[in-house]
C-alpha cells in the first residue's frame, strides 16, 4: 500500500495547484486588455452612409460616428464619458446611472476584468457559476458577465436583477490573439462592426479646435441684449455673437460666401425650427485675446432680430473663459481652467450633449436648465411646464425672433428663482410655446459680472 500512496503523493505534487480561471478567460482572448484595438464599420441608414469608429483601450473607448463629413461622438477616459460634435471639443458628461453602468462594462467587454489589475485597483470579480461572473469596478455599478464556457468569451452583460445591458456575437482577432466583438447590441453600445485591427501608441480624447491667447485685451460689448462682439475671420472684420447655447458654432451663408466657401456635409440646427445645413471651414478666428487658426462653422441664415456673422457657441468657448461685464460693456476671453471664484456666487457647470447646465429652481419646480448667453432672458421656460403650474399671472404677450422663426411668449414673475447657490427672489422670466428645457440667460449681466469657465465647471456672478 505504501507505494500506491507515494505514487498517488507524486501525482498531486505535478498536477500543481488548479489553473486560475480568470487568467484563462485573459489568456483564451489574447490579453485584450492591454491592445489599442480599432473597430470600424459602414452602415447605410436612410440612404446615407454612416461611418464608425471605435478606439478601446482597456477601459478607455473613443467612437467617432461620421455622416457626410460631418463627426461626433463620445470619449470614455474609464471613469467619466465626454461628447465632441463638429470641432471634436471634448465636454463632460454628468455623471448618473449610465456612468456608473460603463465603468464596469467597459472592463468587462475589454476583459480588463480578467487582469489582476482591475482587482489591484479597486475593482472585485465573483465567480458565480461556470459561466456568469459578478463584476464591479471601482465606483462602478455591479453587473453580472456571462462567459461561453468553451472560448472564454464575453457573450452579454446583465444588470444583477437579470436585465441584459450588452450583447456580444461574432468575434476578430487582431494582433497577438486580441479578441473584439464585432456585433455589439445595447443602448450602450456601437451597433455592429465590420472589422478590427491592433493600432500602435495610446489612447486619448479628441484634439479638437485648439486656442491660442495672447495679452488679456477686452472687446467691446455691442448695444444690443446678448454679447455681440468685433471679431475677425480668415482676415475679414466681422461681429460673433458669443452663444454658449449653440452647438456648434456657425456663420451666416453671407459671411461664407463673402469667404468663398461652399457648405457641404449634412448636420441639422434647432433653433426656434429646425433645417438642415452644410458647414464650411475657416480660420483663423481672432477673438479678442483668443485664437483658433481653423474651425468648423454650420451655415445658419441671417438672423433679423440681431445682426452677426458668426456665432462662437459652446464647442469653442469650451477653449477659453469667457468673462461679460455689462456695465463696462466688455468682454474677455482668458486661458480655460483659469477661473478660481468661490463663495454662494459660483454655480457649479455639467454638461449635456456638448451643451452647459446648471440646476436651478423657481416656483415648486427645480430644472436642469441650459446656461445660455444667446438669450436675452434671465430665465425662460417652455409653455408645457408652464401648463404644469404654478400658472403665475400673464403680464404680457407677444413674440421672440430667431434663427430659422419665431415663437409665441408670455412674459410672467416668478417669484423666487434659485441658480445653484445663488438666490435671485423675484424674477421676470419668459414662457415660450415649443421651448423644452429651461434656459437661463444673459439677462443676468443687468446684475452681475458673469464669469462663464467651462473647462473649470464653474461659472461666478458678481455683484455689479
Amino acid at each position: 500500500m505504501r507505494p500506491l500512496a507515494l505514487a498517488a503523493a507524486v501525482a498531486t505534487i505535478a498536477a500543481g495547484p488548479p489553473a486560475d480561471p480568470l487568467a484563462a478567460i485573459a489568456a483564451a482572448n489574447g490579453h485584450a486588455a492591454s491592445s489599442h484595438l480599432r473597430a470600424t464599420g459602414k452602415r447605410i441608414v436612410e440612404g446615407r452612409t454612416v461611418t464608425t469608429v471605435v478606439d478601446q483601450l482597456g477601459t478607455q473607448r473613443l467612437v467617432h460616428r461620421c455622416l457626410n463629413g460631418v463627426c461626433g461622438g463620445t470619449w470614455f477616459d474609464g471613469s467619466r464619458e465626454w461628447t465632441f460634435g463638429l470641432n471634436e471639443v471634448a465636454l463632460p458628461e454628468d455623471v448618473d446611472d449610465a456612468t456608473l453602468i460603463q465603468r464596469t462594462l467597459f472592463a468587462i467587454v475589454s476583459y480588463a476584468f480578467a487582469e489582476p489589475a482591475f482587482r489591484a485597483g479597486g475593482g472585485t470579480v465573483t465567480r458565480e457559476s461556470a459561466g456568469h461572473w459578478r463584476v464591479r469596478a471601482r465606483d462602478g455599478i455591479e453587473l453580472v458577465a456571462v462567459i461561453d464556457p468553451t472560448s472564454h468569451a464575453v457573450q452579454r452583460v446583465e444588470i444583477a436583477a437579470g436585465r441584459t445591458v450588452s450583447s456580444y456575437g461574432r468575434e476578430a482577432r487582431a494582433a497577438n490573439g486580441a479578441t473584439f466583438a464585432l456585433d455589439r447590441g445595447g443602448p450602450l453600445e456601437t451597433g455592429p462592426l465590420d472589422e478590427v485591427a491592433v493600432v500602435p501608441g495610446p489612447l486619448g480624447p479628441p484634439a479638437g479646435v485648439v486656442a491660442t491667447f495672447s495679452a488679456d485685451a477686452p472687446v467691446a460689448l455691442g448695444g444690443e441684449p446678448i454679447p455681440i462682439v468685433p471679431c475677425t475671420l480668415a482676415g475679414r472684420s466681422a461681429r460673433c455673437l458669443l452663444d454658449t447655447g449653440a452647438t456648434p458654432s456657425a456663420m451666416t451663408l453671407a459671411t461664407a460666401e463673402a469667404l468663398g466657401l461652399e457648405p457641404h456635409g449634412e448636420l441639422e440646427i434647432a433653433a426656434f425650427g429646425r433645417f438642415a445645413t452644410g458647414f464650411v471651414e475657416a480660420g483663423p478666428l481672432a477673438l479678442g485675446a483668443a485664437r483658433f487658426e481653423r474651425a468648423k462653422f454650420a451655415v445658419i441664415p441671417q438672423s433679423s432680430a440681431a445682426r452677426f456673422d458668426v456665432i462662437v457657441g459652446s464647442d469653442l468657448l469650451g477653449r477659453a473663459r469667457l468673462v461679460l461685464d455689462r456695465a463696462r460693456r466688455t468682454a474677455r476671453l482668458l486661458p480655460p481652467g483659469t477661473s478660481d471664484a468661490k463663495g454662494p456666487n459660483v454655480v457649479r457647470l455639467t454638461f449635456s450633449s456638448g451643451s452647459p447646465i446648471v440646476q436651478t429652481t423657481f416656483g415648486p419646480q427645480g430644472a436642469r436648465a441650459l446656461l445660455d448667453t444667446g438669450d436675452q432672458a434671465i430665465l425662460s421656460f417652455g409653455y408645457a411646464a408652464y401648463r404644469e403650474g404654478p400658472q403665475w399671472p400673464v403680464l404680457g404677450r407677444g413674440q421672440a425672433v430667431g434663427i430659422a422663426g419665431a415663437d409665441d411668449i408670455l412674459t410672467v414673475d416668478v417669484p423666487a428663482l434659485q441658480i445653484g447657490s445663488l438666490a435671485l427672489g423675484q424674477t421676470r422670466a419668459t414662457v415660450r410655446r415649443t421651448q423644452t428645457r429651461a434656459h437661463v440667460g444673459i439677462g443676468l449681466w443687468e446684475r452681475f459680472v458673469v464669469d462663464l469657465d467651462e473647462e473649470a465647471g464653474r461659472a461666478s456672478f458678481s455683484p455689479r
